[in-house]
């Protein structure tokens, strides 16, 4: 198969060469002061790089009528010459190609019908739609066939360049998720966007060019300092809402979507099942009861009941009575309250480490295969994977570990 055409600027300062950004069919003239603009392309097994001038509008012509004589070649044609015999051509043709847009818009339409199911999250859904439908309008391509490694490439330099940097996250970890979101779209047009390792496998982008989160040093557990100085500078709305997490290990839409009617107050215990009336099911869709036997959550949800008001059938509802999505702000509120006290946080605060926090707890007084039942994996090493070093016992080890060695 012949590779695609490539358009591509020449800069001066430093001297390389940088994918054209093209928007809605128009290119994106570069900011930095360029030598002229060229066509990077393969022609009888060999790599040709084509300079077409320094106006971006002629080169730009000249960009697509090259791409549109190497998608005749691809379908199996003869190429055309002279443009106006190009252009009709293409458009003569167009109906028979899949436009990146009618696929997104049939994708998204099939993702929402699994919401309105209940086999997708609503977050989920929101997710996806934003990274195709960036694709989709940045691209700077047509047809799903004129999809290949360079515009792939140029998207992820694009999302780098777009991407406002959050107060927190990292922005690598957004273009790796947007391009994992966007493997799937495209896995659903039959194309593999990265190359496995294994030798010979197909894929338009090399395994090292595939945007990847970065993995986040191993402080993926809350401390019992960091927690008891969260709880002490915390509203009983906070606390209520700290001590949930910690002692059920819920995910955040389990919380979000927790009834009253979960708690069952005799048993000692909360029960996370689907919500019909929120169109919400458990991940994996899974049933699965959480014990809590100690008491303390149990004797705080009783009050926080009481003084409800108004009453509502969540148990942690935002303003308006609706499941709350937003409950990582009241942990930033309560983080920003520990900074003012000089209270120490490591790394960076999130509901999930609560998750984390309490497989660590519940091992050291269980054992994995229940840890993994009461936080709903499917999978034990997944769970496993939860189990942060405790550095208390470490420290511990190293002191006593090598007594009998001499120096």
């Amino acid at each position: 198969m012949e590779a695609r055409v490539v358009f591509l600027a020449r800069t001066k300062a430093p001297d390389l060469f940088l994918p054209v950004e093209v928007r809605k069919n128009r290119p994106i003239e570069p900011e930095c002061e360029i030598y002229g603009y060229y066509l990077r392309y393969r022609q009888d097994g060999k790599r040709k790089v084509e300079p077409v001038g320094k106006d971006i509008t002629a080169a730009y012509a000249a960009y697509r009528n090259r791409e549109l004589n190497h998608t005749r070649v691809r379908m199996g044609l003869e190429p055309i010459h002279g443009a106006a015999a190009l252009v009709r051509d293409f458009r003569e043709n167009a109906d028979k190609r899949v436009r990146i847009a009618d696929a997104a818009a049939k994708y998204l339409h099939d993702l929402t019908d699994n919401v309105q199911t209940g086999d997708r999250a609503r977050s989920t859904l929101q997710a996806y739609k934003v990274a195709v439908q960036d694709f989709r309008d940045h691209c700077g391509v047509t047809f799903i066939d004129e999809i290949n490694g360079e515009v792939l490439q140029a998207h992820k330099v694009y999302l780098h360049r777009s991407i406002k940097k959050r107060v927190r996250g990292k922005k690598a970890n957004t273009v790796a998720k947007r391009f994992r979101y966007l493997s799937a779209f495209l896995g659903r047009q039959g194309i593999q966007i990265v190359q496995t390792r294994r030798p010979g496998s197909s894929g338009l982008m090399n395994w090292s060019d595939f945007p990847r989160e970065e993995k986040k040093q191993n402080i993926d557990r809350y401390s019992e300092e960091e927690v008891k100085g969260m709880l002490s500078v915390a509203t009983r709305e906070e606390a209520d809402l700290i001590h949930t997490f910690l002692r059920t290990g819920f995910r955040d839409e389990e919380v979000a979507y927790m009834l009253w009617t979960d708690v069952d107050w005799k048993r000692r215990q909360i029960t996370i099942d689907e919500k019909p009336q929120y169109r919400w099911k458990p991940k994996d869709k899974e049933k699965r009861v959480v014990p809590l036997e100690d008491g303390v959550l149990l004797a705080r949800l009783a009050v926080r009941r009481k003084r409800q008001r108004p009453q509502s059938l969540l148990v942690f509802p935002n303003t308006l009575g609706s499941p709350d999505m937003h409950l990582i702000r009241k942990l930033h509120k309560v983080v920003a309250k520990m900074k003012k006290k000089k209270l120490e946080l490591e790394g960076d605060p999130t509901l999930h480490r609560f998750r984390r926090t309490y497989a660590s707890m519940m091992i050291s007084h269980s054992d994995l295969q229940t840890v993994s039942e009461l936080l709903g994996h499917s999978d034990i090493e997944t769970t496993a994977g939860y189990l942060a070093p405790d550095q208390a016992k470490a420290r511990i080890g190293t002191r006593t570990a090598f007594k009998a060695i001499d120096r």
